[in-house]
């Protein structure tokens, strides 16, 4: 065998390696690690405040349970609204807290997601 064999069976040989290793790390991502379809978001601004008045706006994508609230650095929260919501936008209006530092979160299947009042 030649020398010029020899090194053309190991770059043929190197190169089937990084194939293989690129395609099952290329399946296992999309097989293990894909993310749930996000059931509902912000819309817009999301939180508003006018006055003492608080409005949240969710937009729902697909029907499902989900909790809007505001939470309170020191622990403290309100539930908003808690429950099943059908396809579209949704809003709620609050009493707007005056003290503290306030967020506003949003929990449905698969996604979870907080704003700064």
């Amino acid at each position: 065998m030649s020398m010029e064999t020899l090194q053309w069976t190991l770059l043929v040989g190197l190169l089937a390696m990084v194939v293989y290793v690129l395609w099952h790390r290329m399946r296992a991502s999309f097989v293990e690690g894909v993310a749930p379809t996000v059931a509902a978001d912000w819309e817009g601004e999301a939180v508003t405040v006018k006055g003492e008045i608080l409005t949240l706006r969710v937009r729902i994508q697909r029907s499902g349970k989900v909790e809007v609230g505001l939470k309170e650095a020191k622990g403290e929260e309100i539930t908003v609204h808690s429950g099943d919501l059908d396809h579209g936008v949704h809003e709620w209006s609050v009493k707007a807290p005056q003290e503290g530092q306030w967020v506003a979160k949003l929990t449905c299947e698969g996604h979870r997601s907080e704003r700064r009042v």
